[in-house]
């Protein structure tokens, strides 16, 4: 737990060492456009990188939490695979 406390704030003065001493790239990210990383994937959807205008609805709800209850259930059959690979007996169903 001594190490893990350490973690963020070495994060936090790598990140500020490198915005203070790599201001090139820095401006070169900030003036990149929203390229598409997967083009083609999504149609003609013109406003990819745009916030939404208005509350989400209940469609789009439910499929992002089945989305989220997949992802959920695929890291859990993950992680049971690994203890079962390891020989460790406490896993949960």
């Amino acid at each position: 737990m001594d190490i893990q406390a350490r973690v963020p704030p070495a994060l936090a003065a790598l990140h500020n060492f490198i915005l203070r001493h790599d201001s090139v790239e820095w401006e070169h990210i900030l003036n990149v456009g929203l390229d598409d990383p997967t083009p083609g994937t999504r149609g003609e959807q013109a406003d990819f990188g745009v916030l939404a205008r208005g509350a989400t609805t209940a469609q789009e709800k439910r499929r992002s939490e089945l989305k989220r209850d997949q992802m959920a259930q695929a890291m859990w059959e993950s992680y049971q695979q690994v203890l079962a690979e390891r020989g460790e007996n406490f896993a949960f169903e």
